[in-house]
């Protein structure tokens, strides 16, 4: 059986490589975040697996979004030489919370006055000869997802690592769903101690 170091060396091939880089250039602009525990070493870990029910797979969620992430996460495990086993000795779970948010943006509208930058007695921001300027505000609804993805020391039931991206979720990323999903799972696995083999 090879060692982790020896499965690292041979993970991944430089199409697919290059595949990884490439997904990350093109993930969606996120907020990523991590936090490890300080006195474990992530290295020691060679197997893992999920959740028999990750929290993405509860009945709020469509089937084949955990099968999404699943696939995505296998991709990032495997390139840094982590092997899926029965016995794993790292247990990933998936989560995600989504908040409904309003943003009210107020600005002034010089031009609403009939006036245009530069013409004398109109100051950028104000309305004639002083006179305040009209104000226009717009209130637009979105959307906020955090997804977690956690990574559980199987024999001691404790959290080693966690990574958590935080977007504003669009129409065109439910759309393209595994792309989205495939691509934000990179983006926070960028803050992964543990390099993929083709970076080491």
């Amino acid at each position: 059986m090879k060692t982790r170091s020896e499965r690292l060396n041979l993970a991944l091939a430089p199409a697919a490589a290059l595949a990884v880089l490439l997904l990350a250039a093109c993930a969606p602009s996120v907020k990523v975040r991590s936090d490890a525990d300080p006195g474990v070493d992530l290295r020691q870990y060679e197997s893992y697996d999920f959740f028999s029910q990750m929290g993405i797979e509860s009945d709020n969620y469509s089937n084949l979004l955990g099968q999404h992430f699943r696939d995505a996460i296998s991709t990032q495990m495997d390139s840094r030489g982590f092997q899926r086993s029965e016995t794993p000795q790292l247990l990933v779970n998936v989560s995600i919370a989504a908040e409904e948010k309003i943003r009210v943006n107020t600005y002034s509208e010089p031009y609403l006055y009939g006036g245009y930058y530069g013409r004398a007695g109109y100051g950028m921001y104000g309305g004639p000869w002083g006179y305040p300027g009209a104000t226009q505000t717009t209130v637009r609804q979105y959307t906020e997802a955090n997804v977690y993805i956690d990574l559980v020391d199987a024999s001691r039931h404790k959290m080693v690592w966690q990574g958590v991206a935080i977007f504003t979720l669009t129409d065109k990323m439910q759309e393209q769903l595994r792309e989205s999903v495939r691509n934000t799972v990179a983006s926070v696995f960028a803050e992964f101690p543990v390099a993929p083999a083709a970076a080491q």
